[in-house]
């Protein structure tokens, strides 16, 4: 998409121009001010929330009718959840059931996050991000929520409530949308500008109703009123969310940080709101806990900024930056620097183009038009005028940073002096490949700055003091640690035992589990909701399984032996010796005797099972000769090769045209 073109469809979209101003979407109820429309929903008209502006409730002062309640303990008045001047729009009442609450992902792991809000007619879901594969599932490109729970519930569903623009909680929604039935989606300017980049790749842009909200709206959906808070994070626009039912108040942090002094245009986080949270009797808090383990306050991008301005001045060779392409402010520094100190920038790598081109039409960038240019135009540019910016800080096998250290980029060469900045730390899992990009760059003469030499990033988690300092300013009677290994959310737990929370009110929970919420008590019920991997291999969504997993991991282990059986179609009796081919096993001609040796094997198995059973299927005899030459195979050599038996039934003479039976029937 030029950049033409994507300026005037988030003007459309987000920026509340052009044809978006015309009508309001069906249901919409105006207030103090109209419902902002979004694009039509096809599948089904999903009610729009009545929508408020302003803080009334926030700046420290209490609801109507919440009086002040004793440290993490006592009860909660269920009435306690509404906003004082909020109207159901949707004309969805429901009667005072439970209200239960799920996570599909996001526990146990780092990525997929996906909670699900539930009262008796009315469901909100908090992200849907995907989780990026483990090193054994080969082939795999991303891992999404499984949303089986809500097969039978979409009607239900009010709407996708949004954090932030990081992948790991909006990656899935381009992969999930149509089967929850489209309902609209809401978040920040620029979490939807992400978000809409992603579903215009997928053609669905006309099917999705997107809202912007501020962190100063107030939403109603049937039973549940929502408003927002800002946080700090490593991405711009981050929100969290309180989610306020007939049985209690929830806080659901998102990622954040707490900095004082954040990069660019950004502003600290609001603390009047979360503070005056701790005066409104919240029931539970689910808070991010992937720093959990880390002592003090998270480092402030204020000091990274000064690093980065060091190195960009003294450097005299080129510079090469490689960052995540969502790191919006850092990168806004890095412009700022370049355009201080007189260096052209040269971007390599598409996700950093497309961020880049989304948040400078949304105005989270701001830089001349002729410093930024794409490496490919890089040409001539004297060395200490050039500054490329580039995607694959976590060592990524096709990102731009890690076919420059490998030689192999298009228009980039490693110099003797260039200086390349990771400015990132390896997401756990990635220290290897990151280890591996290094090592190759030094060998090609490039001096590398990473986080262990200098500090040239920072983490958008809060630290230890700023986990703390959450629960202490929002004062929940239960404390819900998410976004997280296990021994991450565990950490998380006892933060909040020091801080004198009993410990039955420290929750810890698995993905799947079911919180039912009433009359501000919490049980566990346990019931298990479906959260199983739902895989993206390529253009299919959710059909690899365990046992195509399994198969490839097999072939990268040990390799693949082919079983060619040709039989005659009407006898079924062998025409020649079993065929064997190898791939990855053995190299066939240094070993002949083995492959001899499974020939034979073969043919003892077909004559076995056919006389024992004449009329045997295919099926299983593929199935005996599976186990009877893995068994064979490991006993001779020790390795478990993927052996995969083809039976081919051919004419008379097996010259005629042969009729594969691959099937298992």
């Amino acid at each position: 998409m030029s950049e033409d073109k994507l300026t005037k469809w988030l003007a459309e979209k987000l920026l509340g121009k052009g044809d978006a101003e015309k009508s309001a979407p069906a249901g919409a109820k105006p207030a103090h001010s109209p419902v902002k429309p979004g694009h039509p929903v096809a599948a089904r008209n999903h009610p729009a929330p009545h929508k408020s502006h302003g803080a009334q409730h926030h700046a420290g002062q209490k609801p109507h009718g919440q009086p002040g309640r004793k440290p993490h303990s006592g009860g909660r008045s269920p009435q306690a959840a509404h906003a004082p001047h909020a109207r159901n729009a949707s004309g969805s009442s429901s009667g005072p059931g439970s209200t239960r609450i799920v996570a599909l992902g996001g526990l146990d792991e780092v990525g997929r996050n996906c909670m699900i809000f539930e009262n008796d007619k009315d469901i909100l879901i908090v992200d849907m991000g995907f989780q990026f594969p483990d090193q054994d599932m080969l082939g795999i490109d991303y891992i999404i929520p499984d949303t089986t729970y809500l097969d039978d519930k979409k009607d239900r569903i009010r709407g996708i409530l949004l954090t932030h623009g990081h992948l790991d909680h909006v990656g899935a929604i381009p992969y999930l949308i149509e089967k929850l039935g489209f309902p609209p989606i809401y978040g920040t300017k620029l979490t939807l500008g992400i978000v809409g980049r992603k579903l215009e790749e997928f053609g669905l842009t006309k099917r999705v109703r997107m809202e912007t909200i501020t962190a100063d709206d107030i939403l109603r959906f049937g039973t549940w009123n929502v408003s927002f808070f800002r946080v700090n994070h490593s991405i711009p626009d981050a929100v969290g969310i309180v989610l306020r039912s007939p049985n209690g108040s929830f806080v659901h942090t998102g990622d954040f940080k707490f900095d004082l002094s954040p990069a660019g245009d950004q502003r600290p986080a609001e603390f009047d709101k979360i503070s005056a949270l701790g005066k409104q009797n919240v029931t539970a808090l689910f808070s991010d806990s992937t720093n959990a383990l880390k002592p003090g306050h998270t480092m402030s991008e204020h000091e990274v900024a000064k690093n980065l301005d060091e190195i960009i001045r003294t450097c005299e060779g080129r510079i090469i930056i490689a960052a995540f392409s969502s790191l919006i402010a850092r990168i806004q520094q890095i412009m700022d620097y370049a355009l201080k100190y007189r260096r052209k920038v040269y971007i390599s790598g598409r996700s950093m183009m497309e961020t880049l081109e989304v948040a400078k039409v949304l105005g989270y960038l701001k830089y001349p038009k002729d410093l930024v240019h794409d490496a490919a135009r890089m040409g001539k540019t004297h060395d200490k005028e050039t500054l490329i910016l580039t995607t694959g800080s976590q060592g990524e096998d096709v990102s731009a940073l890690t076919r420059i250290s490998l030689g192999n980029h298009p228009t980039i060469r490693i110099k003797k002096n260039d200086t390349v900045v990771i400015s990132a730390t390896p997401i756990p899992g990635n220290e290897k490949a990151v280890t591996s990009v290094i090592n190759n760059l030094c060998r090609l003469g490039a001096k590398v700055i990473h986080s262990k030499i200098m500090d040239v990033h920072t983490s958008g988690h809060g630290a230890q003091e700023d986990l703390k300092l959450m629960i202490t300013m929002v004062h929940p009677k239960y404390l819900v640690p998410v976004h997280g290994e296990y021994f991450m959310r565990q950490g998380h737990n006892e933060l909040g035992k020091q801080l004198g929370m009993p410990e039955k009110q420290c929750v810890m929970v698995e993905n799947g589990d079911v919180m039912e919420f009433k009359n501000g008590e919490i049980r566990i019920t346990g019931e298990k909701v479906p959260t199983n991997y739902v895989l993206v291999d390529g253009l299919g969504t959710g059909d690899i399984g365990n046992q195509v997993l399994m198969d490839r991991q097999t072939m990268s282990e040990n390799g693949a032996l082919v079983v060619l059986l040709s039989l005659n179609k009407k006898t079924n009796k062998l025409l020649r010796e079993p065929d064997i081919i190898s791939r990855g096993f053995i190299y066939m001609n240094e070993s002949e005797e083995v492959i001899t040796k499974v020939s034979k094997e073969a043919k003892d198995i077909f004559m076995k099972s056919m006389s024992k059973k004449p009329d045997l299927k295919r099926g299983e005899l593929k199935n005996n000769l599976k186990i009877g030459l893995e068994k064979m195979i490991h006993r001779m050599i020790e390795r478990r090769p993927l052996i995969l038996p083809i039976i081919a039934e051919l004419d008379n003479d097996g010259l005629g045209k042969p009729a594969p039976s691959n099937h298992d029937d």
